[in-house]
């Protein structure tokens, strides 16, 4: 027998891995990332239509309402990823410093090559846009622009 919290669990269930790959679909979720959230919600709707694997987890751990098992699966699959989520962030900080750090030294490089280039006699050509060293005339007349990123968010 089929009872209302059972259907609201399988709705649910259904909902989450629809939105997962329909996010995956639309390229706003990696795929790495996505299986994390495809087991979890395949494993949520394992349980809320098997309603027995349910109950013999419930009696296997002593839970007098089976149905919050659903609940502290959720609760341990959301640690999960929220651990894997924070372990992928702080790898990525820690290559952004890197790509900072080598970007500085690359322009203190460039900057080093340009003065010895010019003390030398050469002329180098310069893009119009380099804050490097503009010249005093352009500096004057143009302000600082500010560059607008948008986002597809």
């Amino acid at each position: 027998m089929i009872d209302r919290l059972q259907i609201v669990a399988i709705v649910v269930s259904l909902g989450m891995l629809l939105a997962v790959l329909e996010l995956v679909r639309r390229h706003k979720l990696v795929e790495e990332y996505s299986l994390w959230w495809i087991v979890c919600s395949v494993a949520m709707l394992a349980l809320s239509i098997w309603r027995e694997l349910l109950d013999a987890a419930a009696r296997e751990l002593g839970v007098y309402y089976p149905p919050s098992i659903l609940l502290m699966v959720v609760i341990l699959v959301a640690f999960v990823v929220l651990l894997w989520f924070s372990v992928a962030l702080s790898r990525q900080r820690r290559q952004i410093e890197r790509l900072f750090e080598e970007t500085a030294i690359l322009n203190a490089e460039m900057r080093d090559l340009r003065l010895g280039t010019e003390s030398a006699g050469e002329v180098v050509p310069r893009a119009p846009n380099d804050r490097a060293n503009p010249r005093p005339e352009r500096a004057a007349l143009e302000p600082d622009r500010v560059r607008q990123v948008q986002c597809d968010d």
